[in-house]
């Protein structure tokens, strides 16, 4: 059996502040923006998942008898950086948002605003692998 709570340990019981009940529109607007950041995310890796086919294959040109002549082509360092910037943002931009909004939701504070920061993060992350991939192709 526990020991019953001194006075002072009941004064803090009974000031400590009520669990703020979570805002069904704000939970929705924060859904909404992160499945947002999902779409958007997705259109970034399917472009640079494209770009990377036109980064590893190599240049070949058949002859007129009928030998194959391949240039390997090695790809710049600008290629592995724009798919860790673009890759890499995106993924922790997605996964700290949903972290950092459950957090915020189970807590009573607004949601959605870690969601909305994440937006611009993947956009920005996207963007930037794009630039860096594609100067790579020649």
């Amino acid at each position: 059996m526990p020991a019953p709570l001194r006075p002072s340990e009941v004064e803090v019981a009974a000031a400590a502040p009520e669990r703020k009940p979570l805002a069904r529109r704000d939970i929705a607007l924060s859904a909404g923006l992160y499945l947002l950041g999902v779409v958007a995310a997705f259109g970034w890796a399917y472009d640079l998942f494209a770009k990377l086919f036109d980064l590893v294959h190599n240049r070949c040109t058949a002859k007129r008898d009928f030998s194959v002549q391949c240039i390997v082509i090695r790809p710049p360092a600008s290629a592995l950086w724009g798919l860790l910037i673009g890759g890499g943002g995106m993924f922790l931009a997605l996964v700290g948002a949903m972290v950092l909004a459950s957090v915020a939701a189970m807590t009573g504070r607004r949601a959605w605003i870690w969601t909305a920061v994440a937006l611009p993060v993947i956009l920005a992350a996207g963007g930037a692998g794009h630039v860096l991939v594609a100067t790579a192709i020649s």
